[in-house]
């Protein structure tokens, strides 16, 4: 006598299911994350990372140096407003950073950066003023 399914088992409709280890959406093979993707909240850098990124946006033309009030006091502000853009041509590439930590709350910061060909250094001074914010207080453009 041929068995018959009874109406006590539930079926899973066709659209629902998969095969084991198939993949699921953006999540990769059998549920693991791509390997170049993090997961959970992204920590911030090294300020001096930061802050090289931020002064080359600026020494571009990508950024104005007035976005930068605030953040750079003294000659580095006076620095970045009064020099034209340095690399307006080329499209510079960060190399490198480098800071030391000459006294509580202060880093004496360099990062050299390729364009056209050549490399140039820039150096810069941070202060942590008490608050958890990093300003640059001086900067240095090597040609």
């Amino acid at each position: 006598m041929p068995t018959t399914e009874s109406d006590e088992s539930p079926r899973v409709p066709a659209q629902r299911r998969r095969r084991r280890g198939a993949t699921r959406g953006p999540s990769g093979p059998a549920g693991r994350a791509p390997a170049g993707r993090r997961r959970g909240p992204v920590r911030p850098g090294p300020p001096q990372d930061e802050w090289a990124r931020r002064l080359l946006a600026a020494l571009t033309g990508h950024r104005t140096p007035q976005d930068l009030w605030g953040l750079a006091t003294g000659t580095a502000l006076h620095h970045l407003t009064t020099a034209a853009p340095p690399y307006p041509t080329a499209t510079p590439v960060l190399r490198t950073t480098r800071a030391t930590q000459v006294g509580p709350g202060i880093l004496e910061a360099s990062a050299t950066l390729e364009a056209d060909g050549r490399v140039h250094a820039i150096a810069f001074r941070l202060e942590d003023r008490g608050d958890g914010v990093w300003r640059c207080t001086a900067l240095e453009l090597a040609p």
